[in-house]
């Protein structure tokens, strides 16, 4: 019995070692693109520019941000882009502080970020605080470009 199990555990290995190599592979060679497409989304928030905010998206990827907005596809993200431009983020800058990256296949990565917003205005117009904030993304290659599937910005209720 002992046999059959040492058996079944090295046919498992053998199995699964080579999808653990192809996403180690995808990893070196994948993360330096997934942070750029980070950045191109800071750029863009910098210059107020909602399109190319979601043009970072897959066609069909969503959004749901802090204030429990939901956005489905990249028109949609425009116009949350642009609401929120138009009023406590106008003007903002966005930064990355922190990215840790998690490959689930060599195709798919989760992405942790701590971001902070500064230049957050309230609705009368006065200062207002940063907006420190994580964001879970999950990124897909699509044609050989890195996509954003989903993105889930939050606050943590307690700061720790």
């Amino acid at each position: 019995m002992r046999r059959l199990y040492f058996l079944a555990s090295c046919a498992l290995l053998a199995l699964l070692f080579p999808m653990m190599m192809l996403a180690a592979a995808a990893s070196a060679g994948d993360e330096q693109p997934i942070k750029d497409r980070l950045n191109e989304f800071q750029n863009a928030w910098n210059k107020e520019d909602t399109a190319a905010m979601a043009a970072l998206w897959a066609e069909d990827g969503t959004l749901i941000n802090p204030f429990g907005v939901t956005a489905q596809g990249r028109d949609a993200m425009i116009k949350v882009f642009t609401q929120e431009h138009a009023g406590p983020f106008k003007n903002t800058k966005y930064s990355v502080s922190e990215m840790k990256i998690q490959w689930v296949t060599p195709d798919v990565a989760i992405v942790d970020a701590t971001a902070n917003i500064t230049g957050v205005r309230a609705a009368d117009g006065s200062s207002a605080p940063d907006f420190p904030h994580h964001v879970t993304w999950v990124f897909v290659k699509k044609d050989g470009k890195w996509m954003a599937a989903a993105a889930r910005p939050y606050q943590f209720a307690v700061k720790q």
